[in-house]
């Protein structure tokens, strides 16, 4: 389910397993800085493979709807979730997942997701684990506009010219978590939904709409 990460991921944003599984423990720990998706078991993109993962969202996150070919298995670790059912992006549907709560979503069923706060998911299944948005998804970038044919990849060329991008990348702005700026966004305009985001001047980021900004003065 999971954009985060999005989430403008880089190439290197994906952890990659050291071994073969053999068995034992994966302790907590915080994630690598960039990272967002870290492997512990399998590779969720090889065919009817188990796999399991980890997937970190910065607080006021919200993943746009979108669909799975296999059943996907989610359990809050850290942070606070929700998961909300249906193709398009309806807060009033969300239902929050408290740390330890498990979500499940059949094969195909378009959902969506919020992070309230900075959370670590763990999500199993089989794979190939794709995410795949019910509707176009575009990025704001540093190398402008690109789309998302997958919400866990980085985006691609685009020659579309969407009109939801209203900040730019480099933007200094004030919202609810502090004063920093645009490092990037998501929109999708059949949601009529852009959330942009912030990097503050301690590193640290956060996701906003529009509304819950203002320049910088």
């Amino acid at each position: 389910m999971f954009a985060a990460l999005g989430l403008l991921l880089l190439p290197d944003a994906v952890a990659q397993p050291a071994s073969t599984h053999t068995g034992g423990v994966f302790p907590m720990h915080p994630m690598v800085e960039g990272v967002w998706v870290e492997k512990l078991v399998g590779d969720p993109e090889v065919p009817d493979a188990e796999f399991v993962i980890r997937i970190h969202h910065d607080p006021g996150y919200f993943v746009l709807p979108h669909t799975h070919p296999r059943t996907e298995n989610i359990t809050v670790l850290s942070g606070a979730w929700a998961l909300g059912m249906g193709a398009r992006l309806d807060r009033s549907k969300l239902v929050p997942m408290p740390q330890g709560a498990l979500g499940v979503v059949a094969p195909k069923m378009a959902h969506f997701g919020y992070a309230k706060l900075e959370t670590i998911l763990q999500v199993h299944g089989i794979g190939p684990f794709l995410n795949l948005p019910v509707d176009p998804v575009f990025e704001l970038s540093a190398h402008g506009i690109l789309a998302k044919p997958s919400l866990l990849k980085p985006g691609v060329p685009t020659t579309a010219k969407p009109d939801c991008f209203k900040l730019r990348v480099g933007e200094r702005i004030h919202g609810r978590m502090g004063a920093g700026t645009v490092a990037g966004a998501l929109c999708s305009p059949s949601n009529l939904f852009t959330e942009y985001w912030i990097t503050k001047v301690d590193g640290k980021r956060y996701w906003a709409t529009l509304d819950e900004l203002r320049p910088a003065s």
